[in-house]
């Protein structure tokens, strides 16, 4: 007797289905491009948040621990899409000041947690 043929459906799609746990893909605006230094206090807090052009984050810990992924930034919003996350901020700001003596800086706020890089000055 012969083995009958398995059914076909032809609902069936040829496509694989796209992964929905995957992060989304990246947007980082370019004034916020480049390291952050923090003052890493605790374990909790980072001691340095870079952002990169291509749309990605690197959150740095005083224990020695990094994580990396996505930020999609969105107006005055951000998600960080790292390990243990996402990282939700509601509120960033950028305001620079001078020091003087040919120095200054900007401070990023992340909901009120700040972040430095220095712009010019030794």
């Amino acid at each position: 007797m012969p083995v009958p043929a398995p059914e076909t459906s032809s609902d069936t799609t040829s496509e694989p289905d796209s992964d929905p746990q995957a992060p989304p893909a990246g947007q980082v605006p370019r004034e916020l491009v480049g390291a952050w230094d923090g003052d890493g206090e605790g374990s909790a807090r980072a001691t340095k948040i870079e952002f990169f052009a291509e749309g990605f984050v690197a959150v740095y810990y005083n224990n020695g621990q990094v994580l990396r992924g996505p930020a999609v930034v969105q107006g005055s919003a951000m998600t960080l899409h790292i390990p243990g996350g996402p990282l939700y901020v509601r509120n960033w700001s950028i305001t620079p000041f001078d020091a003087g003596y040919g120095y200054a800086f900007e401070n990023l706020s992340l909901d009120g947690v700040s972040y430095v890089r220095q712009t010019s000055g030794g």
